[in-house]
């Protein structure tokens, strides 16, 4: 199902995805990046799409090597189309089963606006878990579920009528966006989970109107 969605609206993912945030994502990608510590040689970013945080993972780590990783064959096309850097490339790959990663082999993990749609998030956290270097970070920005439900009311209102001005014809597949965050745990929950797979919490940042930036270590 999420393969099919996301194939759906390839084409048009890049600029409804800026028109839906006002803009906001690039920025909320960039501030991302910059909380990363170290100088990490290996970056993987899970769930890339069409590379706009694994673009941006390269600007803020010239030296290192970044793969993004992709279950949706049309959004990897995008990314490859839109990708001028040597150290950056794109692999198909599901982030429940990483299996053809090395254990300790990234220094950094990323993942923008993707955990919600995995089927297993312990899963994806375990394998994330196992193929970080020690005290190498996970960076997770998403829409987690809020605390507040005036707030989860707001966003999802938020969301709901920008989709059916701005992308009518993409209607349902932007309204799996909203049941999705509806699914998603809160970040507090979500943490719990991290912690339970090997993880500690380095840094959490709150971006309005929406987003959360969680800095997760591998213990």
């Amino acid at each position: 199902m999420t393969r099919g969605i996301f194939t759906e609206i390839a084409d048009v993912y890049d600029r409804m995805n800026h028109m839906l945030s006002l803009g906001l994502d690039r920025r909320w990608r960039r501030l991302a990046a910059k909380s990363a510590k170290g100088s990490p040689a290996h970056i993987l970013d899970l769930a890339c799409g069409t590379g706009d945080f694994a673009f941006e993972l390269a600007r803020q780590f010239p030296e290192a090597e970044v793969v993004g990783v992709d279950l949706t064959p049309a959004m990897l096309d995008l990314a490859r189309e839109k990708n001028s850097s040597p150290r950056v490339r794109f692999e198909e790959g599901d982030a429940m089963d990483l299996s053809a990663l090395g254990s300790g082999s990234f220094g950094l993990c990323s993942c923008a606006f993707g955990f919600r749609n995995f089927p297993d998030r312990r899963k994806a956290l375990g394998e994330v878990r196992r193929v970080l270097a020690p005290d190498g970070e996970l960076l997770v920005l998403e829409f987690f579920r809020p605390e507040s439900a005036v707030l989860g009311f707001l966003t999802s209102a938020w969301l709901r009528v920008l989709a059916s001005v701005l992308v009518p014809r993409r209607r349902a597949a932007y309204c799996y966006l909203r049941e999705s965050m509806g699914r998603m745990d809160t970040a507090d929950g979500f943490v719990a989970q991290a912690r339970a797979q090997g993880f500690r919490l380095e840094g959490r940042r709150f971006f309005l109107p929406c987003c959360t930036c969680l800095r997760l270590v591998a213990k």
